[in-house]
């Protein structure tokens, strides 16, 4: 729902997502029907995020599906305006080469989750700062991605970033400036 509505429900388990259908009280077969709906119950731990850092997260992610580590690194490091990495050139370089690895059928047997949590370690030894809302959206992010792999462990959420991230933007017609 980030990108959409930028809604981020940090406490997500089942007991707190119900799916409504709105079903109609008559029986007859209906021509259109109607969509469901997602209820989300406890929402006291829910997230908004400004303009400037939705799309810097679209970046990440985008960087983060065709690996490129320099592109990531370069959003991380813009994920707090308060940032005190001690030494941004070599996070940057870190961040390069692993995910250049990845990049590698070597480096490819690893799963996504398995990687987030090495660029979570390495922003952790290099001290980036990353502001509370942002760390709610990767953190459910990583949640959602644990049912995902319960559900249907060939799910390839990396396949999904690529499409939702960079072939919509491509097929997206460019605005017309001129009415």
């Amino acid at each position: 729902f980030l990108q959409e509505d930028n809604f981020i429900h940090a406490d997500m388990h089942p007991g707190n997502i119900l799916v409504r259908l709105n079903e109609s009280k008559n029986k007859r077969k209906t021509f259109f029907r109607s969509k469901p709906h997602i209820v989300f119950l406890d929402v006291g731990m829910t997230a908004e995020l400004s303009v400037a850092d939705r799309d810097n997260l679209k970046q990440f992610f985008k960087a983060v599906a065709i690996r490129d580590g320099r592109t990531a690194a370069k959003c991380t490091l813009r994920l707090s305006d308060n940032q005190s990495c001690p030494n941004p050139a070599a996070f940057t370089e870190e961040l390069d080469k692993t995910f250049t690895f990845w990049g590698t059928p070597e480096g490819d047997v690893f799963h996504p989750v398995e990687c987030m949590h090495q660029l979570l370690d390495t922003v952790r030894r290099h001290k980036v700062n990353i502001d509370g809302n942002i760390c709610t959206v990767m953190v459910t992010i990583l949640v959602l991605e644990g049912w995902q792999r319960k559900l249907d462990p060939r799910f390839d959420i990396m396949e999904t970033l690529k499409t939702l991230l960079i072939e919509k933007e491509v097929k997206q017609p460019p605005p017309d400036y001129f009415g």
